[in-house]
């Protein structure tokens, strides 16, 4: 049996992050055509240290292409960016679909939100060494600061114009549902505003449809948690064939793989056939 080589974590950068990364440049930066938007993007792509101080003590600072993407889903090397470019992909979807309609949206604005929204995320993740992702957040975001508010506040200390700065707090949702209030308009977003220190708020005039197809884009994670949370039973079953810990293997799996594409195997293929399909491919490619 081929023991599994354990790398250092931003190696495994190369199957998913640095080909996600690649793929935003080409297909998505060139649509951010204002200047300030796009260099702003390309500024948080590679910071290495905030302007603004956060509420918790940082993890490390990773790469773009390196960076896990959450705790909850894609916690695996190269998520940030696998993340990123899916709420790209489905944001150009849903924006051709209301286009078609003839309504005009600023792709531009779309894109950049989106693009930025997340980078801070470089900053609040870890792995623990049992492989484990940590974060330097509150274990349910939104409740007080996280990585999001964190961004909100580094546009406004940076002068960003309101519009961007809006675009990018409405990207986790607008209205909060709940059971005993109901719906209450932008309260989610106001939230945010209020938690980044932005001094902004966001009123129902300001509503747009990007900051709803940027919502819409991100919610993916119902599903891509649940296939990360059923990619941990493969990898259970493969670390002792290659000789490893289940999560280190878990962490491998999702960061060459993705979960998204282990959940796909496992429902074409049952538990069993996916197992041994993984174990196939490891030996002959190592």
């Amino acid at each position: 049996m081929t023991r599994l080589a354990v790398e250092p974590l931003e190696a495994l950068a190369r199957y998913q992050g640095e080909p996600a990364l690649a793929a935003m440049r080409r297909e998505f930066l060139p649509a951010v055509t204002d200047p300030v938007w796009r260099g702003l993007v390309e500024e948080f792509l590679t910071l290495d240290e905030p302007l603004t101080p956060y509420a918790h003590q940082c993890r490390r600072v990773w790469s773009f292409a390196a960076s896990p993407g959450s705790g909850a889903h894609h916690a695996h090397i190269g998520g940030l960016a696998l993340h990123v470019l899916q709420d790209l992909r489905n944001a150009r979807a849903l924006a051709e679909a209301h286009e078609a309609r003839g309504l005009a949206l600023d792709r531009g604005l779309l894109f950049a939100a989106i693009m930025l929204h997340d980078c801070l995320k470089r900053f609040v993740y870890d792995f623990d060494d049992d492989y484990a992702l940590v974060k330097a957040e509150d274990p349910f975001i939104a409740r007080h600061e996280d990585h999001h508010s964190w961004m909100l506040r580094e546009l406004v200390a940076r002068g960003v114009d309101r519009t961007l700065v809006l675009a990018v707090a409405a990207m986790h949702g607008l209205d909060d549902v709940s059971l005993a209030s109901g719906v209450r308009p932008l309260a989610v977003v106001n939230h945010y505003l209020e938690i980044g220190l932005t001094g902004l708020e966001m009123q129902p005039e300001d509503v747009r449809a990007e900051h709803s197809i940027g919502f819409l884009s991100d919610s993916d994670w119902p599903w891509s948690g649940r296939a990360q949370q059923r990619a941990r039973e493969v990898a259970a079953a493969l670390s002792p064939r290659f000789e490893v810990t289940t999560g280190y293997m878990n962490l491998y799996l999702g960061s060459r793989f993705s979960f998204e594409h282990i959940d796909s195997l496992l429902r074409t293929k049952g538990h069993d056939g996916t197992v041994d399909h993984l174990s196939t491919l490891l030996e002959k490619q190592g």
